[in-house]
């Protein structure tokens, strides 16, 4: 699990208004919590495959409409050193998913897609490709 406080997109989390930001600590430790259904958000970092970051790509940029009918049963593998990084926000009763895919490129990661924000059905769906 990565700490929510790295992630690139961390700052849009922050003005998100679902979502309460608390310090513990002596603010050392954060936690993000998605406000309608008082559910904590872990966060976490996936690096994919080319092929499977283009699949993603083309997910995310789907219209909501469709979403489940573009994702079916596919579910990506996660691999190691990857070209692509998919960075994940979802609440623990999967209610709420923020998603910002990435890709390698000058010696980093540049962000491919704005933060995509998923709530209650919708995130529901989009949360099966990280089950």
């Amino acid at each position: 699990m990565a700490n929510i406080k790295n992630l690139q997109m961390w700052n849009d989390i922050c003005r998100d208004v679902r979502v309460h930001i608390s310090k513990s600590f002596f603010g050392f430790y954060t936690t993000a919590t998605y406000i309608p259904t008082d559910s904590i958000i872990d966060a976490h970092t996936i690096e994919y495959t080319p092929t499977d970051g283009e699949r993603l790509r083309h997910i995310m940029f789907s219209p909501r409409a469709i979403l489940s009918d573009v994702i079916g049963d596919y579910h990506p593998k996660p691999t190691v050193n990857g070209n692509y990084m998919m960075e994940v926000c979802c609440s623990r009763d999967w209610n709420f998913v923020a998603l910002q895919l990435h890709q390698y490129l000058r010696l980093n990661y540049e962000p491919v897609t704005e933060t995509l924000i998923f709530e209650g059905e919708e995130a529901r769906i989009i949360s099966r490709l990280f089950k």
